[in-house]
């Protein structure tokens, strides 16, 4: 099992990394190009499921990402997005509007990746959609996988639902770091 340390470290070995994540984002956002986008990281996916070291590749066969692009996002769309907005729509029947109504949304959107990806790595062991949908296996895989998916979990929901999770983190380092820094100007006056 890789951490996330080592995954960013190869990531960032790629002299292209940049470029080609950029050019993820720019394909994520235009209507149907958006599924080149997700053909890429549906080929990252199985990058990891064959535990190769990750190595992103070209944007290139266009074709094949379009159509593998169409397979992971039916299956993000039914067990992420779905399961979102079906939690969404209760919570707004709520006749009381404040933060607590929106508590609920929290797993929704912890699950949703792990579902969806559980449930993609179904589909990748026998090419069929039907797989997706053995709820008992999804269930086994998410209990047995808990310690290794939260943290990631979290990384994502914090990059994705903008910036609580890397604000905070962001703010330990540079508290921490400012503090460090004031510290060593002090020492510095009084002689130290």
């Amino acid at each position: 099992m890789h951490s996330i340390e080592q995954v960013t470290k190869r990531l960032s070995a790629d002299r292209n990394w940049f470029n080609k994540c950029m050019l993820g984002v720019l394909f994520s956002i235009i209507p149907l190009v958006h599924f080149v986008a997700f053909g890429y990281l549906y080929r990252l996916f199985l990058q990891g499921k064959r535990q190769e070291e990750i190595s992103l590749p070209e944007w290139s066969d266009w074709k094949e990402l379009f159509v593998d692009g169409l397979k992971c996002f039916l299956v993000v769309f039914l067990f992420a997005f779905v399961p979102i907005a079906l939690v969404t729509a209760m919570v707004s029947v709520f006749p009381w509007d404040s933060f607590l109504s929106r508590v609920p949304l929290a797993p929704a959107y912890f699950f949703a990746g792990p579902l969806s990806c559980s449930a993609l790595y179904l589909y990748t062991l026998t090419g069929d959609f039907k797989s997706c949908f053995n709820f008992q296996a999804i269930g086994g895989l998410l209990r047995k996988g808990t310690q290794r998916y939260w943290v990631p979990t979290m990384a994502f929901l914090g990059l994705t639902l903008m910036i609580p999770f890397a604000y905070f983190v962001g703010g330990v380092i540079y508290f921490y770091l400012m503090g460090d820094n004031f510290k060593n100007l002090e020492r510095k006056a009084d002689g130290n």
